[in-house]
């Protein structure tokens, strides 16, 4: 059977081989042997402590009394700690941190040193080699990383809010649960760069299937803690080179454009977004031109096209939408709107013969009300004439008029 303690040993012996400093390669040899090394450990083993929700992530220069929460597992359906495995996090001297990696070493059955230590197993005794009385100076050397202050004791750096109780209220000290970060780092990590996330991607590159699927969590939000130093915060914040990702906990952003319910009158509530302004800006260079020829004619009756496109792709989504939308007492749209939006209304259209010119009108005027409106902030709308208004409303009617078919 291999003994891990001692190829724990041998590996970090050889890491020191590289750079031995001062010291020989016998001294080294020495100090990396079990007794030795075991040793120095027991003693430096209570410059640490064993924590769940360490201090220093508020403020690193915050010092609290070592909080170990190990809670019980309930099946309430909240992430916390108890109900997720979560490791265990360390404090303290950052150059005792290789104790606690020591500690952390998982045996042939399965459990760490440390479990061993509190067991006080015969099996670790066995592979660290020594007599009884060795082994339990040891034990109580190592115990201590887990020991507890009487006093309890927050500090002013920790971020505290006061919760209302009956008799008054609470001073809460908020604390991170390192090891729910960790493990919540960890998940997204193989989500995201597993060997198989990787082969769905490069599948989904070459549009091709992929047995495994595959899951991503866009909009992550990295935290750092401890700056270069990241050791000085936690083992495990140490361990996650000082990020910590976070998920996006917001409301749902609804693009207005196809969520925002008309009340009054559909083209008002129209939400203009980047490509119809780019479609207007386009009509008003026509408007600004010296020259009235065909081409221009043609490029402003393209923009037309463009423009009713766009609000007729608009008024398909209220279409679609639930029938009988337009009966809720809060929407008072004109009548020729409803029959032109809601699916319950459609039967009505015979009983209205005109409801396609009074939406052709309603466009026109929609359009030359638009148009200043885009134009106001840089002030250069062109001032049409009242004959010259008048023969573009007539245009737009004609147009819209022409597409009557399409107001369906």
């Amino acid at each position: 059977m291999t003994n891990a303690i001692i190829a724990f040993l041998e590996d970090r012996k050889q890491t020191k081989l590289k750079k031995p400093g001062d010291k020989t390669a016998d001294q080294i040899d020495r100090e990396y042997t079990i007794v030795d090394w075991v040793s120095s450990a027991a003693t430096r083993a209570g410059q640490l402590s064993m924590v769940s929700h360490p201090g220093k992530f508020s403020h690193p220069d915050a010092k609290i009394s070592p909080l170990l929460y190990q809670g019980t597992t309930t099946s309430d359906g909240f992430v916390r700690s108890g109900n997720v495995t979560v490791p265990t996090d360390v404090l303290g001297n950052a150059a005792a941190l290789d104790v606690y990696g020591f500690l952390s070493i998982q045996l042939a059955d399965g459990k760490t040193v440390f479990e061993h230590v509190e067991s006080g197993s015969q099996m670790l005794r066995d592979l660290l080699g020594v007599e009884q009385a060795v082994f339990d100076e040891w034990r109580v050397g190592f115990l201590k990383i887990k020991s507890v202050d009487d006093d309890v004791k927050t500090d002013g750096n920790i971020k505290q809010v006061y919760f209302p109780v009956s008799d008054g209220y609470h001073l809460l000290s908020v604390l991170t649960p390192s090891g729910l970060v960790t493990q919540n780092r960890e998940r997204i990590r193989q989500m995201k760069f597993a060997e198989e996330a990787k082969v769905a991607r490069e599948a989904r590159k070459n549009n091709q299937t992929s047995e495994s699927g595959l899951n991503d969590i866009n909009d992550l939000l990295k935290l750092k803690f401890g700056g270069t130093q990241p050791q000085n915060i936690s083992k495990l914040n140490s361990g996650n080179a000082g990020e910590a990702w976070l998920m996006p906990s917001l409301p749902p952003a609804f693009s207005p454009k196809y969520v925002r319910i008309p009340r009054r009158n559909f083209f008002e509530s129209l939400f203009l977004d980047e490509p119809i302004k780019l479609t207007f800006a386009t009509l008003h260079r026509m408007f600004t031109t010296d020259y009235n020829n065909v081409n221009i004619r043609d490029g402003r009756r393209k923009c037309l096209e463009s423009i009713f496109d766009w609000v007729f792709d608009r008024s398909t989504f209220y279409q679609q939408h639930t029938a009988g939308w337009t009966d809720d007492e809060s929407v008072r749209l004109p009548v020729a709107q409803k029959l032109w939006l809601d699916q319950a209304h459609f039967e009505k259209r015979d009983e209205h013969l005109d409801w396609q010119d009074e939406i052709a009108e309603a466009f026109s005027a929609w359009t030359i009300v638009t148009y200043r409106r885009l134009r106001k902030r840089s002030g250069d709308a062109v001032a049409l004439g009242q004959t010259e208004e008048t023969a573009f409303t007539s245009e737009l009617k004609d147009y819209a008029r022409r597409m009557r078919e399409d107001l369906v």
